[in-house]
């Protein structure tokens, strides 16, 4: 089940490059609206609803049991949502309802850590052992830089918890609590992967430590330190870093994992511990937006933190210090790139991204996954189509 890192960019990365040749604001419109679609919420001038929304319900008509998006351009935003909470009460689906973002949570984490390199009190070059002494066997010195950006090498522990990626295996663990310590201490009895290889490993170990790097600096829980320095700051309101209740609060949609054969499994309710400072925080695609503009516009780091959070590898440009880069439909700078990342968890998927200066975002999630990275074909065709789709509406606008 480990997350390759180009497999986990590869389908953004293609949406993005195939988008360059879409009309800007061109959307895909659905053969039809599926059962339980909210109705289309209105849009501040510049921004096409009508055809932001057929492009959202695409995603649901091609078997995700609902979708939920917001587009922003500066203080102007459409949201909207298509399909069911739940397929058994088919109550409609709304903008504001929460869900696992998963790997998205990457990045929340990282901004502490970066926050903690502007206040001195750690370096991204400091090896692990430094704040983590005897945590790691490897001879190797491996630096919170190479956690942050997936190049240390160390093994995914999501490789011993489900190593087919079945749902016998995620009715297992479903309910069982996961101490970090546990999960890393299992994970590095591996060797490290060879540091030449071009396919190092996308690693959930690799936040597991940070979280702990975290508690360790600043002495309180990570989940404290997300809310003070993340969540608060950002004016996140419906976001929040679950590492024990297995029960989604508030208005949300379930998620479902779609096993090879059979119906589709109800897999909302897991104890979050097996995610942790990986993949545990529950949001919205508001709040989303609001955490990137937070992070472009100086609320959460300094100017020179936030290139340090960008800046890009030679030879690993996949992904930054908690950051995947994209390609921008619309007329940019040279060099200029899109700015978010993705997630993909237990019955649920997210992808967001944003202009650098945060005045143009796109931000949304669904309720279907599969073992792996890809999802069935059509959803995965669907949610592509409808990244290109808003981030085109963006151009030119604002």
């Amino acid at each position: 089940m480990t997350l390759r890192l180009r497999s986990v960019v590869a389908a953004a990365a293609a949406a993005l490059a195939i988008g360059l040749a879409v009309p800007p604001g061109a959307a895909v419109a659905a053969d039809s609206a599926p059962a339980g679609t909210a109705p289309a919420a209105a849009a501040p001038a510049g921004l096409d609803a009508e055809a932001l929304q057929a492009a959202l319900d695409k995603l649901t008509a091609a078997g995700a049991p609902a979708a939920l998006a917001e587009v922003r351009v500066g203080d102007r935003s459409w949201s909207g949502a298509s399909g069911v909470r739940d397929v058994r009460t088919k109550q409609s689906a709304r903008p504001g309802d929460r869900y696992r973002v998963a790997s998205v949570t990457k990045s929340m984490v990282a901004t502490v850590v970066m926050q903690l390199a502007d206040e001195g009190r750690l370096k991204l070059d400091d090896p692990v052992s430094k704040h983590l002494p005897g945590v790691l066997p490897y001879k190797e010195p491996i630096t919170l830089r190479q956690l942050l950006n997936h190049t240390s090498g160390i093994p995914d522990y999501l490789d011993d918890l489900y190593p087919t990626g079945s749902l016998e295996e995620h009715r297992k663990n479903r309910f069982r609590y996961f101490a970090p310590q546990t999960v890393i201490r299992n994970a590095v009895k591996k060797p490290l992967a060879d540091p030449a290889s071009p396919d190092l490993p996308y690693s959930n170990t690799n936040y597991a430590l940070l979280g702990l790097v975290v508690e360790k600096v600043t002495g309180k829980s990570l989940g404290t330190e997300l809310t003070r320095r993340v969540f608060r700051p950002a004016g996140m309101r419906d976001t929040s870093y679950p590492t024990v209740n297995p029960f989604l609060s508030g208005p949300h949609v379930h998620g479902y994992i779609k096993p090879e054969s059979g119906p589709l499994f109800d897999a909302t309710d897991y104890t979050p511990s097996v995610w942790g400072a990986a993949a545990a925080v529950v949001s919205t695609s508001a709040d989303l937006n609001r955490f990137f503009r937070a992070l472009s516009d100086g609320t959460l780091l300094s100017p020179a933190g936030l290139a340090e959070m960008r800046k890009q590898d030679g030879k690993y440009p996949y992904y930054t210090q908690g950051l995947m880069p994209g390609g921008d439909l619309c007329p940019a700078k040279p060099g200029e790139l899109l700015w978010g990342n993705r997630g993909n968890g237990f019955g649920y998927r997210s992808m967001t991204f944003s202009s650098p200066d945060g005045r143009r975002q796109v931000s949304f999630g669904w309720t279907v996954s599969v073992p792996g990275v890809s999802g069935p074909p059509a959803v995965e065709k669907a949610w592509q189509e409808f990244l290109l789709a808003a981030l085109g509406a963006t151009c030119g606008r604002g």
